[in-house]
């Protein structure tokens, strides 16, 4: 969702009618609503740039401000510039400047996360907590497929993306189950004015990537429809083994969505998308057997939204479901003994409703209701799973006064499930803009993960290796306590920094514990048990400069991590992560060019009681663009410049150089 507020320059101002615009990062007031006064933002803002041969170019002279706004670290319509809580947004430019393919390449070069490339695909780690801690949803909506706890985010490609919002430490307050770790939310292009994209990719190495949007409107209607294709071979970078290290894909994928505005207050949205990914990969076993794997999934989801916007009151109320069905396939070369089948399936169905009201302007109310129904079958639970969730959350956005620009902002949130029974989660957040240029932020907060159908329910046996895993249905949610604090300043309209720091405590952590050691020849059996305890701290820093045609920014986070149990680290999380990149555009010549690098620090691994740690990573990729006319763009770009990467810990693509074109109507 984004505003667009137009802003007109002096009456003096002295503009050459040879100039031309570019783009910049700088400041600029706009009112928050109902706000005593001004805050700042940093956003991305068109701005008047002399065109070469020029005399000078005017340090800043804003012309068109394009303001974004956010909902997901409060789930009310916000500016960014006036979030209470921290959200990093990366818009559809920035994507399309990287070139990324998939909602996970666009993440990738990010300091604070870290994307772990694993048989079962790609997922975020925040803050030092692992990809089951975090979660993922589509326009407010959670998304299935959770495998090990993680959703893929090579599923969602980025021809239908408008922007991912990020907010690290627990949304709990909000979201309920499953953000300990922070949220990550796609946000969907939304039905608009006519337009249409085409855009078609190859690589060196056999991919390709199509993709196509188009959008429209007449009258109250509006609608907009994408659609992906997707195609690339496995990677193998131990030849000498049998077993591939990345799988071959083969992806397509539809959405369509349509909108109906009866006025300036109602309007109906309905969305529907469909996608079916093919995976297919080998294994290797000690015994020297070899397994072709075959992932066939297939993911289908609709939603149905009715939304009122009135000048003090807005509210809106959705209804929507999806179904995710994965079947995977070992097939024994020579043999049948170690063939597999397994159908997993998993429905949902869940509505939500929210209402926000303006109260004179000092408070803004909101408050909210859901309902969540969950089914899993699968061959390895000894059961069917099945849960419902009702829940209920109120926040308040408090400004104290007008003499000190000060905004409050408590939540809590009230889960009943049908499995743990009831759950509080209270989070509080201050944001306190202390001067022109500079804000503060402070959260404090619970949140909690609730036991995997997985946790509960799974009967697992190896005959072969003598031991048997058995769920544990009376599993309590994990939960954390968590402290964020952070602050930005803008010196300059050319330059920003910003630096945060947090904390979380985890008690009850969900572990893997021995339940009988098999004695007179019977299997060992293992279980799950809420024994663990776990803190992660760390701190970010950002930084952003801009002059002109050239941008820089760069990025730092030191992340630490302990299992207060087993006195080590907690597995997979680099403690230093480093990250930079230069753009470059010259919308004299329409040509955009960006160069990312990103430094990621040994991470440890705990193998048969001996602690084994990575080696330093260097991740570097480019891309430059052309436009020629209004209509017609080509670029060429190298994905993993430097061939990072191994067949154990670092299951990434190596080298890939690709070209591409795009038209626009």
């Amino acid at each position: 969702m984004r505003l667009v507020r137009r802003l007109r320059l002096p009456s003096n101002a002295m503009v050459d009618t040879s100039l031309v615009t570019t783009h910049v990062r700088a400041a600029v007031k706009v009112p928050r609503r109902g706000a005593a006064g001004p805050l700042l933002t940093a956003i991305v803002v068109t701005a008047i740039a002399p065109a070469r041969g020029a005399a000078e170019e005017p340090e800043e002279a804003p012309e068109i401000v394009e303001e974004t706004i956010v909902v997901t670290g409060t789930r009310l319509e916000t500016p960014l510039a006036a979030s209470p809580v921290v959200t990093e947004v990366i818009d559809r430019a920035r994507i399309e400047e990287a070139g990324a393919a998939t909602a996970a390449d666009a993440l990738a070069m990010r300091p604070g996360l870290w994307l772990d490339r694993t048989i079962g695909g790609t997922a975020i780690s925040m803050q030092g907590l692992g990809p089951k801690y975090v979660l993922v949803l589509v326009d407010g909506q959670r998304q299935l497929g959770r495998i090990d706890g993680a959703i893929d985010l090579e599923r969602f490609s980025t021809g239908a993306i408008e922007q991912i919002e990020i907010v690290r430490g627990p949304g709990s307050a909000l979201y309920g189950a499953d953000a300990l770790g922070g949220v990550v939310n796609i946000v969907t292009r939304a039905p608009g004015e006519t337009r249409g994209e085409l855009d078609l990719q190859v690589d060196h190495g056999g991919g390709t990537d199509l993709r196509a949007h188009l959008a429209g409107a007449r009258g109250r209607w509006s609608g907009v429809t994408s659609g992906t294709w997707r195609r690339g071979g496995a990677y193998d970078r131990t030849p000498a083994e049998a077993s591939t290290t990345i799988a071959a894909y083969d992806d397509a994928h539809a959405s369509v969505q349509g909108r109906y505005r009866a006025g300036d207050a109602w309007r109906a949205d309905v969305t529907a998308g469909y996608q079916r990914r093919d995976l297919a990969g080998v294994d290797a076993r000690v015994t020297g057997a070899v397994l072709d794997r075959r992932n066939l999934i297939e993911v289908a989801s609709a939603a149905t939204t009715f939304t009122r916007n009135g000048p003090r009151t807005r509210g809106w109320l959705r209804l929507g479901g999806g179904y995710y069905r994965d079947q995977f396939a070992l097939d024994q070369r020579g043999g049948t003994s170690l063939d597999q089948y397994q159908d997993t399936r998993e429905r949902l169905i869940e509505s939500a409703a929210l209402v926000e009201h303006r109260v004179a302007t000092r408070h803004l109310l909101g408050a909210g209701v859901e309902a969540l129904g969950e089914a899993l079958t699968s061959a390895r639970l000894s059961a069917d799973g099945a849960r419902r969730r009702g829940a209920v959350w109120l926040q308040d956005e408090w400004r104290p006064g007008q003499r000190f620009a000060w905004l409050v902002v408590p939540a809590a949130r009230v889960d009943a499930d049908t499995q743990f029974g009831v759950h509080v989660t209270p989070r509080l957040a201050v944001r306190w803009d202390a001067r022109e240029g500079v804000v503060a932020r402070a959260s404090a907060g619970v949140g909690y993960r609730a036991p995997s159908f997985k946790e509960q329910l799974l009967r697992f046996e190896n005959p072969g290796a003598g031991y048997v895993v058995e769920g544990n249905p009376a599993l309590r949610p994990e939960t954390s306590r968590s402290l964020q604090l952070g602050a930005e300043w803008r010196p300059r309209a050319w330059a920003w920094v910003a630096t945060s720091t947090f904390v979380n405590d985890l008690h009850q952590l969900i572990s893997t514990v021995t339940l009988d050691d098999g004695g007179a020849g019977a299997p060992i059996r293992f279980g799950y048990d809420n024994v663990g305890r776990a803190r992660t701290a760390g701190a970010e820093l950002a930084a952003t400069i801009a002059r002109g045609r050239i941008a820089l920014d760069l990025g730092y986070a030191f992340t630490h991590t302990r299992d207060l149990d087993l006195d080590r680290a907690l597995e997979g999380i680099p403690a230093q992560r480093g990250s930079a990149a230069v753009r470059w555009r010259d919308h004299d010549e329409a040509l955009t060019a960006v160069a990312e690098v990103a430094v990621t620090g040994p991470r440890p691994y705990h193998l048969a009681g001996a602690m084994v740690e990575t080696a330093t990573r260097l991740d570097l990729r480019a891309r430059v663009a052309r436009r020629f006319g209004d209509i017609l763009e080509l670029h060429v770009g190298a994905e993993n410049l430097l061939d990072a990467g191994d067949d154990t810990f670092d299951r990434i693509p190596p080298r890939t150089l690709y070209t591409g074109a795009t038209a626009r109507l």
